[in-house]
């Protein structure tokens, strides 16, 4: 049996785990990132985690690779961070040579992507994705990540920043989003934004049960669970916005399929997915309609398994 290591870093925890060639989940462990300690302490810890994950394995020559899924900017040839928002003052961190060094005498490949890459990648060999070629994925968290696999392979393209699809432009002139621009989906599908957006409809005299004072996605979607109209006129907002950027993606890429994740997502099929199709379908031409939009599988594993197949998916 051969198996490869996954690596998810965060900007809190650092998750490993050991991934067999049959895409089972062996082994998982978490540490903490403590991501104010610095780029070299950082890899000390991740090379101390992936050798507390290779004393799983019988043999060296079992482990093909090791991946690292990471959030922000990522020049994946190279092993460099170029930028994270998730690590304060980072700016072209060489991670993979970091890491090399504190394995020393350990020689196993080493790999690094964006963390919504790896998430699709993920979820193509053993997720929602299963059986397809060409699959986008958006995380709904935070904010919007994206991630584009053509013909199996994660698509970088001229600069290593394909895949913002968050930046999809759905509202020309619309409220301003964490990356400068107006109207991205992220201006209107990301966490901080739904809250905003609710608050502003709370301010304008809208009956609700929420208190705009304390007030999270999940407390809007369990509200419009039990009937509250603003919050479903909210999920069903954002969900049309979903719907729209996804309409420019299918028309631009034909993929199979879009795979969508992170904790927004967990809003369901009622309050957020049956949004998303009505709007796509509504304004997709023929062919690309086809397209199928299906929530992720993998859940908190995703980061993990997609980074581990990192090494399968150059193989």
């Amino acid at each position: 049996m051969q198996y490869s290591i996954g690596i998810d870093l965060g900007g809190t925890d650092i998750k490993a785990g050991l991934l067999s060639s049959d895409g089972k989940l062996m082994y998982r462990t978490v540490v903490s990132t403590h991501v104010n300690e610095g780029a070299k302490a950082i890899a000390k810890r991740i090379a101390q985690t992936i050798l507390q994950v290779h004393s799983q394995t019988q043999s060296l020559k079992d482990i093909i690779g090791i991946g690292v899924g990471s959030p922000g900017l990522i020049l994946a040839d190279s092993g460099i961070i170029h930028f994270s928002p998730n690590f304060p003052g980072w700016s072209d961190i060489p991670l993979l040579d970091y890491v090399a060094a504190e394995l020393g005498n350990l020689k196993i490949p080493l790999y690094i992507d964006n963390d919504v890459n790896v998430m699709v990648l993920g979820e193509l060999h053993h997720g929602a994705g299963i059986g397809y070629e060409n699959v986008v994925g958006l995380t709904l968290g935070t904010g919007v990540g994206g991630g584009i696999v053509i013909n199996r392979k994660v698509y970088h393209g001229s600069w290593n920043t394909a895949g913002e699809l968050g930046h999809t432009i759905v509202q020309p002139n619309g409220p301003k989003c964490g990356c400068g621009n107006r109207g991205c989906l992220e201006a209107y599908a990301g966490a901080r934004h739904i809250v905003q957006r609710t608050r502003q409809k709370l301010a304008s005299g809208q009956n609700s049960c929420l208190n705009p004072d304390v007030l999270t996605p999940k407390q809007i979607a369990e509200a419009a669970e039990a009937g509250d109209k603003l919050a479903q006129e909210i999920f069903a907002e954002t969900g049309k916005y979903i719907g729209v950027a996804l309409t420019s993606i299918a028309h631009i890429l034909n993929p199979e399929i879009a795979i969508i994740g992170g904790g927004i997502a967990g809003a369901g099929e009622k309050l957020l997915f049956q949004h998303i199709r009505n709007e796509f379908r509504k304004r997709t031409m023929g062919i690309p309609s086809q397209m199928e939009i299906v929530p992720a599988k993998l859940g908190n594993d995703a980061g993990l398994i997609g980074a581990a197949m990192l090494a399968y998916n150059i193989h």
